[in-house]
């Protein structure tokens, strides 16, 4: 065999050790267009795994196509894509699929703050509440599958269950359900994006809350992405970088919720029990804007 031969199938070979040494990452892709909800979880895998980069090689971060959340919980047991990751709410009723998570709340708690999207027939209404047992008396719409059904109707609250998130804001708008509750990092982009839709509007006096940490869900087998991801997402809490892309994805919805002006209702999140790590250290606090005041 020649030299140039040799040459090249040495090329070859190191071009192919490259290639195995790219691990593909899937995230979720957005229901629609106008559906903002995965943009940050997307770039936090992208960060987490920049920020490893060195340790463990290159990656490909690649959409699998939208589903619903239990269609995506189902794909995590069957590990159907490679290096599935799953923003999902943690809940105590999944310990026994077997699914892994990674030990860090990747929302630092914004979501457990909700604001809510209102009927016009009960705007005036619901700006009188005052307390849980006032809120009883409305109905909420939410996500089949979302653990916040479960919440409210420990709450004893009265809720309906769609299928499809875009067809939640039409419903609230047209009084099939008087509220639609938002996280405080969800609402103003979800607003802009369906400002066609006439009569959505906002309440103004209410402010839920209940914790609800958010976490990067998994198949177990996938052992060495898990402790990559959860590695990147330390390193970039310790340098700043994951809360510099938080307040960047969030810092405006925060700002146009006004949350220090409204009336806080807490509610009991009954879920939390087995959680293997403390969340309350990265959870945000309005009334502070610092990270771990709880």
């Amino acid at each position: 065999m020649s030299s140039l031969h040799l040459l090249f199938a040495a090329l070859l070979c190191i071009l192919s050790l490259t290639v195995q040494a790219v691990t593909r990452f899937t995230y979720i892709s957005p229901e629609s267009e106008r559906d903002p909800r995965t943009t940050y979880d997307r770039e936090l895998l992208r960060l987490a795994l920049d920020k490893t980069r060195d340790g463990f090689g290159d990656y490909e971060l690649v959409p699998a196509p939208y589903m619903t959340k239990a269609r995506a919980r189902l794909s995590i047991e069957l590990n159907s894509f490679p290096n599935l990751f799953v923003m999902d709410s943690y809940s105590s009723t999944r310990e026994d699929l077997g699914l892994a998570y990674v030990r860090f709340p990747i929302h630092l708690g914004i979501v457990s703050y909700r604001i809510c999207f209102v009927s016009p027939q009960s705007q005036a209404a619901v700006s009188k509440v005052t307390d849980i047992k006032g809120l009883r008396q409305f109905s909420f719409g939410l996500g089949k599958g979302w653990l916040d059904v479960d919440i409210l109707r420990y709450a004893g609250m009265d809720v309906v269950e769609v299928e499809g998130y875009e067809k939640l804001f039409k419903m609230v708008a047209r009084n099939r359900f008087d509220l639609f509750c938002r996280g405080a990092n969800e609402l103003r982009s979800e607003l802009l994006t369906h400002k066609d839709i006439t009569d959505l509007l906002v309440d103004d006096a209410l402010l839920l809350y209940y914790p609800l940490p958010r976490l990067f869900y998994t198949h177990p087998n996938n052992r060495e992405a898990l402790q990559r991801i959860e590695l990147g997402l330390q390193l970039a809490w310790q340098d700043g970088s994951l809360q510099a892309l938080w307040r960047k994805s969030f810092g405006p919805s925060i700002a146009f919720a006004k949350l220090s002006q409204r009336r806080l209702l807490r509610l009991e999140n009954p879920f939390l029990e087995g959680i293997n790590f403390d969340y309350r250290p990265y959870f945000y606090n309005p009334q502070t804007d610092r990270f771990g005041d709880q």
